[in-house]
């Protein structure tokens, strides 16, 4: 019988098509700014309206945002890989709400709510509770969370964020007895609040990385003048 060779230019079953792409790869990693963008078109807007009910301010609000977010980039690698990244932010931003010092803010840098409209009532009321008392009622009664996770977000025990929040909604109640609801009025203030929506993402990044390098100059220089100070007072105390 005949063989006859294989036509080397004959197409052989399997050679010369293109691999079937391996459907378990993975697939890459978002671009951090997409990533970034994602989370804060997301959770500034809200985070936006919490921070005014904490403050009551709309400049310490936006500060506070923008503060939380700049610091989420900056810490970005840790932040994308933590079980609750909107968490994180949310408590830098309450943390900042918070802060005791605004109140040493000049009064330019200020844009405090009117209390004359409905969220402005609730808003003052809730200004009249401690703070942490007003961040465990926001937690718990505005956003729903968990006991357990208001206090641990709080760094508080289940005990303490129990009694603060008792308390806190005792207050609330009689400080808006025209309202049937309290809690139901804080979870709409916290889903629908007033205010200015938050500059887009893109901005928001640009104006934290704006910041991050004037803080890392600033450094830089106090750095450079302590040296230079400490250097001096070495040299004087050789000559006496």
């Amino acid at each position: 019988m005949t063989r006859f060779k294989d036509n080397p230019h004959r197409h052989r079953r399997g050679r010369g098509r293109p691999r079937r792409p391996d459907r378990d790869a993975a697939a890459p990693a978002p671009d951090a700014r997409d990533a970034f963008a994602a989370l804060y078109e997301r959770h500034a807007p809200p985070l936006l309206r919490q921070a005014l009910l904490l403050c009551g301010d709309h400049a310490v609000a936006r500060r506070a945002v923008a503060r939380a977010f700049r610091l989420a980039w900056e810490s970005w690698p840790e932040v994308a890989t933590d079980q609750d990244p909107a968490g994180w932010v949310r408590a830098r931003c309450h943390e900042h709400a918070l802060a005791p010092w605004h109140r040493y803010v000049p009064d330019r840098w200020l844009d405090p709510v009117v209390p004359a409209d409905d969220d402005g009532v609730l808003t003052t009321a809730l200004l009249t509770l401690p703070p942490a008392y007003r961040r465990t009622l926001l937690l718990a009664d505005g956003l729903g969370m968990k006991q357990a996770a208001v206090a641990t977000e709080c760094e508080a025990s289940t005990a303490a964020t129990a009694g603060r929040l008792r308390h806190a909604r005792a207050a609330l109640a009689e400080r808006l007895p025209e309202v049937a609801d309290p809690g139901e009025a804080l979870r709409r203030a916290a889903r629908t609040g007033p205010g200015a929506p938050p500059p887009p993402a893109a901005e928001a990044l640009r104006a934290s990385e704006r910041t991050t390098r004037r803080i890392v100059r600033g450094s830089a220089v106090l750095f450079a003048g302590t040296a230079v100070a400490l250097a001096g007072s070495g040299v004087l105390a050789a000559l006496q």
